[in-house]
């Protein structure tokens, strides 16, 4: 039987690494003093299949629900080109398997052929916390099955993924479609080392401006 304290110093030795990582990137926001225009979400699907040969099972195979929430601003802004820099974080329910958040940011390049619309691709990386959903019993020296409780683990997400959004109203609200191929690591440290997803994305992005305006355009 799998024991969970055998990877726990690995786990807190992740979990500093990534602590750290996430310091230096909030220092590194800090210093820059950039703003972030825009607030998004989005509701997502999440299925276990090979990455990019896995794509069609995302609308026939399984339904793992979930949802993001994410902001970011652009490092350079040219009128056809975008470096973005974006953070997200994401719940998930993977039936029988797993509850799940991710941290994570990501870092992409956005093509403009025109106003209305955007082509994006980014890479990234950051903290997954798994919750087991599943049940394990142990049978005790009496015989008897006992439930065991199974711990959460800290984990890491590596992100890479595509996107086009279009515009969707005069006050700058733009609807977006993106497919992600998320792996998870270590899954099931020496058995599973990596888990990966991939994750249709269906949301929308809302000017910070027009949220602090109450909805209103600023026309």
């Amino acid at each position: 039987m799998y024991c969970l304290s055998t990877v726990f110093p690995y786990h807190c030795f992740m979990l500093k690494k990534i602590m750290l990582g996430g310091m230096l990137c909030v220092m590194t926001i800090a210093h820059a003093g950039k703003k972030f225009p825009y607030l998004g979400i989005a509701l997502n699907n999440f299925v276990t299949a090979k990455p990019v040969t896995g794509f069609p099972k995302l609308f026939y195979s399984q339904f793992h629900p979930g949802i993001t929430l994410s902001t970011g601003f652009n490092w350079t802004e040219k009128p056809k080109h975008n470096i973005m820099q974006s953070f997200k974080a994401t719940y998930f329910s993977h039936r029988y398997i797993q509850r799940s958040i991710i941290l994570y940011a990501e870092i992409g390049y956005r093509y403009k052929p025109g106003r209305n619309w955007g082509f994006s691709v980014a890479l990234g990386g950051g903290y997954l916390h798994m919750i087991p959903a599943e049940e394990q019993f142990r049978q005790d020296d009496n015989g008897d099955w006992k439930k065991m409780k199974l711990k959460s683990r800290p984990q890491a997400a590596i992100s890479l993924s595509v996107g086009i959004d279009k515009r969707i109203s005069s006050s700058g609200i733009r609807g977006f479609i993106r497919y992600q191929n998320l792996l998870q690591t270590p899954f099931i440290p020496g058995y599973v080392p990596l888990l990966p997803y991939n994750v249709l994305h269906l949301g929308i992005t809302v000017p910070t401006a027009l949220i602090r305006k109450g909805g209103k355009s600023e026309k």
